[in-house]
C-alpha cells in the first residue's frame, strides 16, 4: 500500500527535474499492474512480427 506523504513528495520533487518525467509510477501495486499489462501487450505485438514484416516491399525493390 502506498504512502500518500511519500507519493506527494515525489510528485512535488518531479517539478524540479529537467526534463520532468512524463510518467511517475507510485507504489509497488501500480508498478506490478503496469508491468503485467505492458508485458502482455509486448507479447501480443511480438506474435504479429512475422505478419507485419511480410507486408514490406521486397529488399531488392
Amino acid at each position: 500500500i502506498g504512502d500518500p506523504a511519500k507519493m506527494a513528495k515525489i510528485m512535488i520533487d518531479s517539478v524540479d527535474q529537467n526534463p520532468a518525467p512524463e510518467r511517475i509510477v507510485l507504489g509497488s501495486d501500480s508498478y506490478n499492474a503496469i508491468h503485467k499489462a505492458l508485458t502482455e501487450r509486448l507479447a501480443a505485438l511480438e506474435a504479429q512480427r512475422d505478419l507485419a514484416f511480410s507486408t514490406d516491399f521486397p529488399v531488392d525493390h
